[in-house]
């Protein structure tokens, strides 16, 4: 298989002397043995005032290569660069999301890239999310009968694109306790909450039903075949809007709420009880979920971004 190899400068210096002939693009490629798109991409490149000059172009060249390699050491060379995104690698930031950070925020073009290599060359790869999350899943089964109870399942649901409203609902359980966290996130914003509960019984889930979603437009939530919501119609008249299920055993039907308890598992894995997490740590797990910028919104933070769209919504 061939590989692509840069213009030479004798390259450019015929494509100089055949163009200022009038000879076609594709004559040009075919004389070099390069794909036309090649000559046609360097001549729109490298001509400097309607003209073609192999010196110029070359000199052209030599500049943008310089200026990529000097991007890729923008961190290292700013002194406010590398203590800044030292910072957010600590709170577990990924370099797309400083760079994305970086542009609307404080003005300053920083690509992914270059920060990459900064990470690379400061030995700080652990704190890159695939380093630190070793999480595995697990085999699913495939066997499988649904509830025939009348509940609805995600097929039916209309589209939730871009609308303020629609939840995706999961539990984080533990081996230890029967105490668990209710995950809930909303698929426009991203915005998650997290509540420790100390059990799943009907009561508890109503009662947190009923304090999270106090004062907030519901248009639908999707969650799985959870024993827990088995009263799911006592848990549409307290949230005023219809609840979805996933079919049986496939749970990445809500993979949102599915990818942000893979997050959750990075603070709290599956060998420490629930019930020993402290405030601080769901501080810590909600700063983490919401806080952070989330390239799939624009860069935004969740939390700015359903709180802008809240107030668009009440007005």
């Amino acid at each position: 298989m061939n590989t692509y190899k840069h213009l030479s400068f004798e390259e450019r210096f015929v494509i100089e002397k055949l163009w200022s002939a009038d000879c076609l693009i594709r004559e040009i490629a075919t004389f070099l043995g390069r794909s036309p798109n090649t000559i046609s991409q360097e001549i729109k490149k490298n001509t400097v005032k309607g003209i073609y000059i192999a010196e110029k172009a070359q000199h052209k060249v030599r500049a943008r290569r310089w200026r990529a390699k000097r991007q890729c050491l923008k961190v290292a060379m700013n002194s406010f660069l590398v203590r800044f995104v030292e910072a957010k690698l600590e709170q577990k930031w990924s370099p797309r999301q400083i760079s994305g950070h970086l542009k609307p925020e404080l003005g300053i073009n920083c690509s992914a890239k270059a920060i990459y290599k900064f990470v690379e060359s400061r030995g700080l790869e652990g704190h890159l999310f695939w380093r630190w999350n070793k999480k595995k899943g697990g085999s699913k089964q495939k066997a499988h009968a649904q509830p025939k109870d009348g509940r609805k399942y995600i097929d039916t649901r209309p589209s939730v694109e871009n609308e303020l409203g629609h939840f995706e609902v999961d539990f984080i359980t533990s081996k230890h306790s029967p105490w668990v966290f209710l995950v809930v996130v909303e698929l426009l914003t991203r915005h998650a909450w997290v509540r420790r509960l100390p059990n799943r019984k009907r009561h508890t889930i109503s009662a947190a039903f009923s304090e999270l979603f106090s004062g907030i437009s519901v248009k639908s939530i999707t969650t799985d075949n959870d024993l827990a919501f088995t009263h799911w119609r006592e848990l549409e008249i307290i949230i005023q809007a219809p609840i979805y299920f996933c079919h049986p055993y496939h749970s990445w039907e809500k993979g949102l709420v599915e990818n942000t308890n893979r997050w959750i598992r990075c603070f709290v894995p599956k060998r420490r009880d629930i019930a020993s997490v402290t405030k601080e740590e769901l501080d810590e797990i909600h700063a983490f979920l919401n806080n952070r910028p989330r390239e799939c919104i624009g860069f935004r933070s969740p939390r700015e971004y359903y709180e802008s769209q809240s107030v668009l919504l009440e007005g």
